[in-house]
Formats: structure tokens, sequence, C-alpha cells
């Protein structure tokens, strides 16, 4: 697997091992960046550039699941409100708190991610990953 497929291509399907793999390396740059990185609202900023690989890992994850990324929709949602309210109103504290709540429906997604068993024929999304 490359970069391209893994967090940029959100066609196709990646196994539970490749998931794994992938959240791994994502969630280490993202700690990096918290713990050394991170300031203001700029770091906030930045901070939204990690949504969209990890959409696309958890996207190709429920391809291979047989499922439809869609479902993805619900944290989307959920993150651009809390976003939205802790970037653009005065209201920061409950923007945090819809932001943290949207965290943890993506930890939800992620553990059946991890647990959710993969379709061993082709589907929809393509060919069984190997």
């Amino acid at each position: 697997m490359s970069y391209d497929t893994t967090f940029a291509n959100p066609t196709g399907r990646t196994g539970r091992g490749g998931f794994l793999a992938g959240a791994i390396v994502l969630g280490l740059a993202m700690a990096f960046y918290l713990l050394l990185v991170h300031a203001g609202r700029n770091g906030q900023w930045v901070m939204v550039t990690f949504l969209y690989p990890g959409f696309v890992l958890l996207a190709r994850r429920l391809h291979d699941m047989g499922k439809s990324a869609w479902l993805l929709v619900v944290p989307g949602a959920v993150f651009a409100v809390g976003i939205y309210l802790t970037l653009f109103t005065a209201n920061a504290q409950l923007g945090d708190t819809v932001t943290w709540g949207a965290l943890g429906v993506t930890a939800a997604f992620a553990a059946w991610g991890l647990s959710g068993k993969s379709q061993d024929a082709a589907n929809k999304y393509g060919g069984p990953v190997g």
C-alpha cells in the first residue's frame, strides 16, 4: 500500500491490517503535531487537515466490510458543527464539547473497523484485500 491508496483515494478497499497500520501512522502524526507543534488558532486549522486522511482510511475500511462510506456523514456532520462553533462563534466551550462528541463517534467507527469482518469475495468496491 502507498500513501495515495491509504490516505488520499477513498475508492477501493483496505483490510484490517492495513487499517490498523494506517491508523497508527495517522495517530502518531497527530500526536507529534499536538505535542510539539500545536499553537493557537493556526494549530486548530492544521488539525482539521488530519480529518481527510482519517475519513479516507475509514471509508476504505467500510468498503472492505461491504458498507457504504456515506455512513461517515454522521461523524462528519458532528465534526463540522463542532468546528464551526469553536472557530466562528463566541460559544467555543459548546464547540469543544460537540467536537469531543464527534471524536467519540469516530472512535466508535474506528473500533467497528478494527472488529468488523472483511468480505472474502469481491464486492462493488473492488476485489478482496490480500
